[in-house]
């Protein structure tokens, strides 16, 4: 068993594909979102650190999984040390940041964010959440330029109410909230100025960054705190290998590549051998390391001897991230990801958008075999007893195919 915290798109994501949890959410809002789950218990109420130690010795769980917001770091420490304390292994869920454009500026906290507001009289659309509408009442004519967009439940337009936000300056809505809304809300409060958090593209963030730059407002971003962790993708994966949990196959979509381009990042070893399997697909190699293992001198690619950069995807049909750097790795998979480019990623299968299989061929006759990065040795054993039989099997069935077509 599984014990989730956190009501959101990630925890949600991870629940759709299976996994046996108990989900903690503090709100009922939190539990609407896991709505229909039948894998899923919900746990609604706020726990603190003691609470979270007293679940985890009842539940006994295999993992716990800190699936909450960005920037809740009091439950995500009290989630970690209770982990610590009762020995209970923790993955954190990182949400991606997203990329920043147009007008912006970058702040510490919501009291910085205030701050900046007290050297302008513009007009401001607050979309940081009502915990942190206190931290503005101290902005100059703030009943008359702010605006504050929270969630609509009686208990936070309450909150609102005391701090000042009357119905005109109020807009108590559930998202998500698409480019245009976005725009239409900034219009209409009149607001040059949007203040929010870096919820990632899951919390409406690239909509907001859109419509401000369309809107020609600029935008203050309260930075999130830095953490470390993984993609909900990479901690589905992680659960999957380390607890046996079944994961539907691999779609095996064969595509051809003779004549087109495949950028392969890397120049050892792993490198090398999914560079020798796209070369006998008749791809077009590009690869780029800053150095290369022995082996690579009988392989036909256009070589970059450098690392890996901004824009190296550039025209490729397909990519694979394969060096001995993880953060040339995890870099080369946002930009295909970005530009929509299947990569496959070696040292970290989840953040790709394909598996690279092993490829058994014989002539144009070809199987792969994959278990979708849950088990590279049965993956390894499986192909290389294929391979053994497959070239028989091809000769095989061809002869029947001439005796076949000479009757």
């Amino acid at each position: 068993m599984i014990i989730i915290f956190g009501g959101t798109t990630e925890a949600r994501w991870l629940l759709e594909r299976g996994l046996p949890a108990l989900c903690c959410v503090a709100t009922d809002y939190g539990a609407k979102l896991l709505q229909g789950l039948e894998n899923a218990k919900v746990r609604i109420g706020r726990l603190d650190e003691p609470a979270m130690e007293d679940l985890f010795r009842s539940e006994s769980p295999s993992y716990v999984v800190d699936a909450t917001h960005p920037y809740a770091v009091e439950v995500s420490r009290n989630i970690r040390q209770a982990c610590g304390k009762t020995g209970v292994p923790c993955l954190r869920v990182v949400r991606p940041k997203t990329p920043l454009s147009g007008r912006t500026a970058v702040v510490k906290s919501a009291a910085e964010a205030a701050q900046l507001l007290n050297q302008t009289d513009e007009k401001v659309l607050l979309t940081v959440g009502s915990k942190e509408l206190p931290a503005f009442a101290s902005v100059r004519n703030a009943r008359r330029r702010l605006f504050a967009r929270v969630l609509p439940t009686s208990a936070v337009i309450a909150q609102c109410e005391k701090l000042g936000y009357d119905a005109g300056h109020l807009i108590a809505m559930q998202g998500p909230f698409s480019e245009s809304m976005n725009e239409q809300m900034l219009a209409m409060t009149g607001a040059s100025v949007l203040v929010t958090k870096d919820g990632g593209d899951a919390g409406g963030m690239r909509e907001k960054l859109e419509a401000a730059q369309k809107a020609g407002a600029e935008v203050i971003v309260i930075a999130r705190p830095e953490e470390e962790g993984f993609t909900a993708a990479e901690v589905l994966l992680k659960l999957r290998r380390e607890l046996h949990l079944p994961a539907p196959p691999a779609f095996p979509m064969f595509v051809p590549l003779e004549g087109k381009t495949a950028v392969l990042i890397g120049g050892g070893q792993v490198a090398l051998r999914r560079a020798k399997t796209l070369a006998s697909c008749g791809a077009l190699l590009r690869v780029i390391a800053p150095q290369f293992c022995s082996g690579w001198e009988n392989v036909k690619a256009e070589k970059k001897l450098r690392p890996y950069r901004e824009g190296d995807l550039a025209g490729a049909f397909l990519a694979v991230a394969a060096s001995s750097s993880r953060e040339a790795n995890r870099a080369a998979a946002q930009e295909a990801r970005r530009n929509g480019i299947p990569i496959s990623v070696a040292d970290s299968a989840a953040e790709g958008t394909f598996y690279f299989p092993a490829l058994i061929a014989s002539g144009s006759a070809a199987a792969a075999v994959t278990t979708s990065g849950l088990d590279p040795p049965l993956t390894h054993r499986l192909s290389a007893r294929m391979r053994a039989l497959w070239p028989d099997i091809v000769e095989e069935e061809m002869k029947k195919k001439e005796v076949n077509s000479g009757k």
